[in-house]
């Protein structure tokens, strides 16, 4: 567990990271799967087991067979991470590919369990593995005794929920314990109210370790009785965090470990008062998806300025254009000039250019020097959420 860095709005708030995005498996998965298995009687662990997961229970549950020396079956779904799938694969267990999401995969790994008389290692809706998961919650405690909250991404809810009985047992009545998910995913706050499960539609986030479409029964009744809060926070919020975590603390965090961090800075409530514990529950994240996060992540910053303008298709004029930017300190990151278009006679071009700027006020500053100057500019949206893509501006007016 770390101090945290100044993250931009949290300057004024003690926040600590606990850091399972480091454990052998990438995740906090690690210890209910090694719990669970450690409590399976020997007849039982000599048949193996079978887990279904998105990943993270995955790589856990593989880890803890190798070391028990049993043979090991995982049933992902087929639109998992490869990155997660070829690391479960090298930990020694045997990957079948199964349904299109993580329901569809539980469903076909639970039937292979009974046909074959093997053990099933759930999740999360598990006394085991929930009990696993809260030696994280020992472990911030008995580091920082003084925490007044501590803060974590919710899919299944086996993690909080484990965390909140060390919490509740050491912390107390008072300590705030808070659960973070995709606004994709919100099934947590709609079953705290009801006082029952509650399933929502298939989820839809990049935060694909909390991408669960119902809480656990038993999490879910530990949640109640420890009175935890449900926040919820999209998944741009979510790429801003993990950007922030990666730049800001040197921490490669997947969406589910950033959730937390988001959540933090996009409160659904007041911001707890004292030592916080923002709980950073994995790092397994797919290179491909990192490469989106840190686009979106210096889209929310700030940080990228993309123009669109007409110029007149004459030599000169592009690095007339482009020497405005130059002279600003904005860096050219992408360019794309268009001849041939509806509209536009034959003797202009348009031309949209992507910047590398310090900021908003950098930003600002570029687009008023270029309009003194009398260019036609007008800034594009960069994005509208993670996934889809960026909306469509319409096309300015020529420079006079």
């Amino acid at each position: 567990m770390i101090r945290a860095p100044r993250f931009p709005g949290l300057e004024s708030v003690e926040l600590y990271l606990k850091l399972e995005n480091l454990q052998w498996t990438g995740s906090f998965k690690l210890r209910g799967a090694l719990n669970c298995i450690a409590h399976l009687p020997d007849d039982r662990l000599r048949r193996g087991v079978v887990a279904a997961s998105a990943g993270n229970h995955a790589q856990g549950v593989a880890y803890a067979g190798r070391a028990k020396g049993i043979p090991v079956t995982i049933v992902m779904a087929r639109t998992a991470s490869p990155l997660k799938v070829a690391a479960t694969r090298s930990l020694g267990a045997n990957v079948i590919l199964e349904g299109s999401n993580y329901d569809e995969a539980k469903e076909f790994a639970l039937a292979l369990a009974r046909r074959e008389d093997r053990a099933f290692i759930p999740a999360f809706d598990d006394p085991m593995v929930i009990a696993g998961q809260g030696t994280v919650g020992l472990e911030i405690l008995e580091a920082l005794p003084t925490t007044a909250a501590i803060i974590g991404g919710v899919g299944g809810g086996g993690l909080l929920a484990g965390v909140a009985v060390a919490a509740r047992a050491l912390g107390g009545p008072k300590l705030r314990i808070i659960g973070v998910q995709p606004a994709g995913v919100d099934s947590l706050r709609p079953a705290l109210e009801a006082g029952r499960v509650v399933t929502v539609a298939p989820p839809r986030t990049f935060a694909d370790g909390l991408a669960t479409r119902e809480v656990g029964r038993l999490p879910l009744e530990i949640l109640k009785a420890a009175r935890v809060e449900g926040w919820v926070v999209d998944d741009m919020e979510i790429a801003r965090a993990s950007f922030l975590l990666l730049e800001q603390a040197k921490i490669l965090a997947e969406g589910a470990g950033s959730a937390p961090l988001a959540g933090l800075l996009n409160p659904s409530g007041p911001l707890p008062e004292g030592p916080i514990v923002a709980i950073i529950s994995g790092g397994n994240l797919d290179p491909f998806v990192l490469d989106r996060v840190l686009w979106y992540g210096l889209v929310a910053e700030g940080r990228l300025l993309r123009l669109r303008t007409l110029l007149r298709d004459r030599p000169g004029q592009l690095n007339s254009f482009l020497e405005v930017a130059a002279r600003e300190g904005a860096n050219v990151r992408q360019i794309h000039h268009e001849r041939e278009a509806p509209g536009r006679g034959p003797t202009e071009v348009r031309v949209e250019v992507e910047l590398e700027v310090e900021g908003p006020e950098h930003a600002r500053r570029l687009l008023d020097v270029y309009r003194t100057a009398g260019w036609g500019v007008e800034t594009v949206p960069l994005v509208a959420d993670l996934g889809t893509e960026p909306p469509r501006a319409e096309p300015p007016s020529s420079r006079k």
